[in-house]
């Protein structure tokens, strides 16, 4: 299921439920999490000049929105501890790959070859293992929403009910705002 949560009430945490986006379990800790924007499909032509550009466009353009205490279940959090550190384990093995393969003569260019497919693969855990990523949710691109296009069923009603009860609120907020305002229109019978 998808939902986009306003970025507003990500901010302040009352659009946000207490059940985890990816699996819909209840929440075991709440993380700080920043959600960023995906990069326009433009700006990959820039990789053909580089990847420097690439880099500095789309931290210009990006747009972030942050979750200062988001839910995420013990899935999660089992997820992040094993991801993360096999992740850096398998980045760490390219620096000796080189080590191993100036050693070992004939299969030594095999040897760094397999180093740097362990980087990319270690790099792709390890980023899939952080919080910001396993909530699968990225701001649109005017930041004004945070979109989740895999959301669990569970947080999608539970994002729902967050949000009637917020703009409840706001609206028994601004009914009160408007019975204390000592303010009349003029020309008004």
């Amino acid at each position: 299921m998808s939902i986009a949560i306003p970025s507003t009430l990500v901010q302040n945490g009352t659009g946000i439920p207490a059940v985890c986006a990816r699996h819909g379990e209840p929440a075991a800790v709440h993380k700080s999490v920043r959600f960023l924007s995906k990069a326009p499909g433009w700006s990959y032509l820039l990789i053909l000049i580089g990847v420097l550009p690439f880099v500095i466009v789309n931290m210009l353009i990006r747009k972030e929105v942050q979750a200062t205490a988001w839910p995420f279940c013990a899935s999660c959090v089992k997820l992040h501890n094993t991801r993360l550190p096999v992740g850096i384990g398998l980045m760490l093995l390219w620096p000796l790959s080189f080590v191993a393969g100036s050693a070992a003569g004939d299969i030594g260019a095999l040897l760094v070859l397999l180093g740097f497919v362990s980087l990319i693969v270690g790099l792709g855990l390890a980023t899939r293992g952080t919080y910001r990523m396993l909530p699968w949710g990225f701001a649109s691109r005017d930041g004004s929403a945070v979109d989740f296009p895999k959301a669990h069923p569970a947080f999608v009603a539970g994002a729902q009910a967050a949000y009637a009860q917020a703009a409840q609120q706001y609206a028994a907020w601004q009914a009160s705002q408007q019975q204390q305002s000592p303010y009349k229109a003029p020309y008004s019978q």
